[in-house]
């Protein structure tokens, strides 16, 4: 009996930090997509002054948007938060690797066409800032699979399939 209580134990613990996971990245991704719609030719501009061409910015001045308005939904969506943290976790790595590049002295000129609370931040702390979510990104990746794992068995009635549930 001990051993139930502590794996339900356990269970609960992985799920409010999953929970807790998932506020974060939307307290990230809300307001930076709601910024970047609201605010739609600052986003431009910053994007078209970055030191990359700009049929490359005109590309991404759709789809980060999209991409980041899509990661919301998908987060929310029980369903699909497998999606919404991969997503996350690959624009968390594509941000992170050019402020990188970018501190490690790529560009002369380091123009940031970020808003929201990002915006007042310097390159360096936007690069921690960044490791942060994607790290919280990896972690509730890590988190999803534990608790999906864990449910593997659960829901099977006595005599019934004990098939893995989708």
């Amino acid at each position: 009996m001990e051993t139930t209580i502590t794996y339900q134990d356990q269970r609960k613990r992985k799920q409010i930090a999953f929970n807790i996971v998932i506020a974060l990245l939307l307290l990230l991704w809300v307001p930076v997509v709601i910024d970047k719609i609201i605010d739609f030719t600052s986003f431009k501009d910053g994007i078209l002054n970055q030191p990359f061409s700009d049929s490359l910015g005109l590309v991404l001045i759709y789809t980060l948007p999209a991409l980041e308005l899509l990661i919301v939904f998908v987060l929310v969506s029980e369903k699909f938060r497998r999606i919404g943290l991969i997503l996350s976790a690959f624009l968390m790595t594509v941000f992170t690797g050019y402020i990188a590049v970018a501190l490690l002295g790529a560009w002369e000129k380091r123009p940031c066409g970020c808003g929201s609370v990002i915006k007042g931040m310097n390159w360096t702390q936007h690069f921690f800032f960044n490791l942060f979510f994607l790290v919280l990104s990896i972690s509730g990746l890590y988190l999803w699979y534990k608790l999906r794992g864990s449910d593997v068995g659960n829901g099977t009635a006595e005599g019934g399939s004990a098939k893995r549930q989708i």
